[in-house]
């Protein structure tokens, strides 16, 4: 028999038992979650054959025809590119032997959460989380803040790529002017929160800081060439996927929470993804959104508070941080006290019948049906993290439904109470275990297995 630990490290931790998971974690649950914990993450081989993001844009922009040619160039990146590259996530996901990272992967690809609807983001937002987030998972948060803030796919979402100073070399020109969304995003969603202690003033002052965080744009950078040879100095700064144009950057000292930050070009904001980690509002906030996902949907505040302190006193030291998550006695003492998302519902499906393949449009459709496509949250804010926003009647008809399509291409090949014990194991309940063992065929009592509440929680 399995046990309740081993259960919250495959389900809660991990994103579902695949055959014979739960038998081996029983060994010691928490010392594989915690094995898993890696600051150096490599990227999965599957994922290494897409290019890039910026030689995508390069292309993109580079194109012939001007803006017609460039939607051309930028529909056929996204069919033959993107798409591909999602499914694979998504595989990746389903197949992998280290599922505690592709959830982290997730998570903070949520926290950062990017569209794919908006302008090139349909060619190159599906490179956002291997190239901004995985590399960070268990590093730095400054550093995954820098990465994901300057990465294309984050610019073109909340428009920092139409942001010019209008003192500028560039706005003077062009009487272009400051765009305030991603400044706005990063206080009130990604760092101190919206009770964090800023004001409109520090709005604008990052807002200003962050203008010249562009995109890699070649005619621009042909027009930029003029321009270097007069000014004697490069226009372009490259950083990761990211660019930072200095022509477009407002000039200047800048107050910014009570700090003067001096004219420094890109380095500005470098120092301030430094300063954001070590507010202690910026602490409580990732430190809530922490153990809401990993607790509880009404997040204990001892437990905020414990992970907080741990943020403040490493400087926002991810790998120290989620070890603290795993070790909280909290997170160990309920089995079921969170509900699966749809994608990770659909995922523990796969996982647990070791189906690995999986066609893109199977899954558009599925995720569409169930309400979560990937790279589609409905705002900036990312996919909501408590069971009120996907535990609807709808939602859960078409997770049955899923659950009986699956039952039916496995039929009755699968032993039913081997199948039980491998995904539920001692957290069935006898409700659970009386509809298995009177279902009328093999796959009926597959589906009721997958369409428990035991395995729609984790």
């Amino acid at each position: 028999m399995t046990s309740k630990d081993a259960f919250i490290a495959a389900h809660r931790f991990g994103l579902g038992p695949r055959p014979g998971d739960l038998a081996r974690l029983q060994r010691d649950p928490k010392a594989w979650v915690m094995a898993q914990i890696r600051r150096e993450q490599e990227i999965p081989a599957a994922l290494r054959q897409f290019t890039g993001s910026r030689e995508r844009l390069e292309a993109i922009t580079g194109a012939a025809d001007a803006e017609k040619g460039a939607q051309k160039m930028s529909g056929r990146i996204a069919r033959e590119v993107a798409v591909p590259e999602l499914t694979e996530q998504f595989s990746e996901r389903i197949r992998s032997e280290q599922p505690f990272t592709e959830r982290m992967v997730a998570f903070w690809g949520n926290h950062f959460s990017v569209g794919r609807q908006k302008g090139y983001n349909r060619s190159i937002a599906s490179a956002y989380a291997t190239e901004a987030i995985r590399p960070h998972i268990f590093g730095k948060f400054s550093d995954l803040l820098f990465a994901a803030e300057t990465h294309p796919a984050m610019l073109i979402y909340l428009d920092n790529i139409l942001s010019v100073g209008p003192n500028s070399p560039f706005g003077k020109r062009r009487k272009r002017d400051i765009n305030e969304n991603l400044a706005r995003e990063i206080l009130e969603l990604h760092t101190l929160g919206v009770d964090g202690g800023y004001t409109q003033k520090d709005v604008e002052a990052l807002a200003a800081i962050l203008t010249g965080w562009a995109i890699p744009n070649q005619r621009y950078a042909r027009q930029s060439a003029r321009l270097e040879k007069n000014l004697n100095r490069e226009v372009e700064e490259r950083f990761g996927p990211g660019s930072f144009f200095f022509l477009l950057h407002e000039p200047g000292a800048k107050t910014l929470l009570g700090k003067i930050y001096q004219e420094g070009g890109s380095a500005e904001f470098r120092q301030v993804a430094l300063d954001l980690t070590r507010n202690p509002s910026t602490a409580h906030f990732i430190a809530t959104k922490l153990v809401r996902h990993f607790v509880a949907d009404n997040p204990p505040e001892d437990d905020v508070a414990r992970i907080a302190k741990v943020f403040r006193d490493t400087e926002g030291d991810l790998a120290e941080v989620t070890k603290a998550v795993v070790g909280l006695d909290s997170v160990w003492a309920d089995p079921l006290p969170k509900a699966k998302s749809p994608q990770d519902f659909v995922v523990a499906c796969l996982r647990a019948l070791a189906r690995e393949e999986i066609t893109t449009m199977a899954l558009n459709g599925v995720l569409m049906q169930m309400g979560q496509q990937p790279l589609a949250a409905p705002s900036p804010q990312g996919w909501p993290d408590t069971a009120e926003a996907w535990v609807a009647p709808g939602s859960l008809m078409r997770r049955i439904e899923f659950a009986r399509e699956l039952a039916t291409k496995v039929g009755n090949r699968l032993a039913p109470d081997v199948f039980l014990n491998w995904t539920l194991g001692d957290v069935a309940s006898d409700e659970t275990r009386g509809l298995v063992r009177g279902a009328p065929s093999g796959e009926e009592a597959i589906a009721f297995i997958l369409a428990s509440r035991e395995f729609q929680r984790r």
